[in-house]
């Protein structure tokens, strides 16, 4: 992914890429059965399919500390505003923007053995949800840089358009995984595969690529630095049980 195009604080992103990319061979489980003149058939298969991320979900939180909660909510408030005016410019709409959790709590700590009561403390965390992943470094950098002061979460995923065709191309080489087995069990079996008698869908697995939770550092030896973030292929991994009628 290319770099963002506001340069203002240093993040560094530890990409974590889930599952692998690839068709898994005809190697799950299969099982056959048989009559004298005809039987069946019946395997169970697995098979994966992958594209780029076309959408990324970014969370960001705005947290805030006073001695009473009027002064936490009105820092979070001003925060708030200012990293969402910025969000703007940055081409992020309203209509991307939600609020994922909001909280305002008193703090205490341990003293001499006991609980007491030392200030509040707020968050105000957003999700945003970007189309074009390319901006996702600029758009960390125009939060960090206006009020947030934490980036939660980065995750780079598939809109469910983009979803829905991996999810069939995952199906449709799991179909084929499964017909590879059945042929190889049916040969052993002195059988041979007819067409299918029946078929269902198991598990349909989708893992998006995460970066782990972060704390920004405005004065760190990175200070100034655009964030980046690498992005891969994400993958859908689908299971299917299939009977084959097959003859001897």
């Amino acid at each position: 992914m290319r770099r963002g195009t506001l340069a203002t604080v240093g993040l560094a992103l530890l990409v974590v890429t889930a599952g692998c990319v690839g068709t898994i061979g005809p190697t799950d489980e299969a099982g056959a059965q048989q009559s004298s003149d005809a039987g069946t058939v019946s395997v169970a298969a697995t098979g994966q399919a992958a594209a780029e991320p076309d959408q990324a979900l970014v969370q960001v939180a705005v947290v805030a500390s006073a001695d009473d909660a009027e002064t936490v909510r009105e820092s979070l408030a001003a925060n708030a505003s200012r990293m969402r005016e910025a969000l703007a410019a940055a081409g992020v709409g309203d209509d991307a923007i939600r609020t994922a959790s909001y909280s305002i709590d008193q703090r205490y700590v341990e003293r001499g053995g006991d609980r007491v009561a030392e200030g509040v403390e707020g968050r105000h965390a957003f999700e945003l949800t970007l189309s074009d992943v390319d901006a996702v470094g600029a758009v960390v950098d125009a939060a960090v840089s206006n009020g947030a002061d934490r980036v939660e979460r980065v995750e780079l995923t598939l809109s469910e358009e983009r979803r829905r065709a991996v999810r069939a191309d995952a199906l449709r080489d799991a179909m084929a995984n499964a017909r590879g087995n059945a042929d190889v069990v049916a040969e052993s079996a002195n059988l041979t595969v007819t067409g299918v008698h029946s078929a269902s869908t198991g598990d349909l697995n989708f893992e998006p690529i995460r970066a782990q939770a972060l704390e920004t550092d405005d004065a760190g030896p990175n200070a100034g630095a655009r964030t980046s973030v690498e992005s891969g292929p994400v993958t859908v991994t689908a299971q299917v049980d299939v009977t084959y009628n097959a003859t001897g």
